[in-house]
């Protein structure tokens, strides 16, 4: 920026902006400093200063409790705007950031169900079930979606049981064995489970025991299944009855 942008009235906003995100996204500075700063990015009140303040949940402040009242101070705050200013900064701050879950809880509270998924449908598609060098991000999706409440859930889960990354895998099972009811089994779930316990690329026995031991706890009836789910019992599980069992 050079010394006439910097005077001009686009610059010296531009520069209140600057140093506002800095002062909110400053873990050591005081809280008060923080508070300050996140306030004038509210007061700014445009696009790139609500994306600057959701920014303050991408970094922990060094006092724990300050950390939170401070994120849940953010939040409260940006639940009460515009929804689709917040529901537009959202959306491009969950595109290219990495921690995701607070804003994501944002959506949650301000979407409808079309908004919603049109800006989950973006990130997934950003992030499909391929190689990432941090799945992190793409495991907080994962953990939002599956607590939606909606038929599309299980077939996006089932997906990610394809993904390279053991601890993704391991993740959404976890995610379908929780969605599961202990009742009749549930196709969308125990499909896809029963399909990675044998699959010939599945090489995490952690993962093969936990899917058994899911199956086991919900008690399904398995009779159908047990050419397909014998060859993986290994040493702790047994199967009968048409039920998996614990050792």
């Amino acid at each position: 920026m050079g010394l006439k942008d910097l005077f001009s009235s686009a610059g010296r906003s531009k520069n209140r902006l600057d140093k506002s995100m800095r002062g909110a996204i400053n873990p050591y500075g005081q809280s008060a400093d923080r508070y300050y700063a996140m306030q004038q990015l509210l007061d700014i009140g445009t696009l790139p200063s609500l994306i600057g303040l959701m920014r303050r949940f991408t970094i922990n402040a060094s006092k724990s409790i300050e950390d939170e009242e401070e994120k849940s101070w953010v939040y409260n705050r940006l639940v009460g705007l515009d929804k689709a200013l917040v529901l537009a900064a959202a959306k491009e701050f969950c595109l290219n950031a990495d921690n995701i879950a607070w804003v994501l809880r944002i959506v949650e509270e301000l979407a409808d169900e079309q908004q919603e998924w049109d800006i989950l449908d973006a990130l997934l598609a950003k992030h499909p079930p391929a190689y990432e060098r941090d799945p992190s991000k793409k495991m907080q999706l994962l953990g939002h979606i599956a607590d939606i409440d909606s038929p599309r859930v299980e077939e996006i889960l089932a997906r990610y049981l394809d993904d390279p990354d053991e601890s993704v895998r391991f993740h959404v099972v976890e995610a379908l064995l929780n969605n599961a009811e202990s009742n009749d089994p549930d196709l969308r779930v125990l499909d896809p489970l029963v399909n990675r316990l044998g699959h010939k690329d599945e090489d995490s026995l952690r993962l093969r025991s936990r899917i058994l031991t899911g199956l086991g706890r919900l008690k399904w009836d398995l009779s159908a299944h047990q050419d397909r789910i014998l060859p993986y019992l290994g040493s702790e599980h047994t199967f009968e009855g048409g039920r998996i069992k614990d050792r």
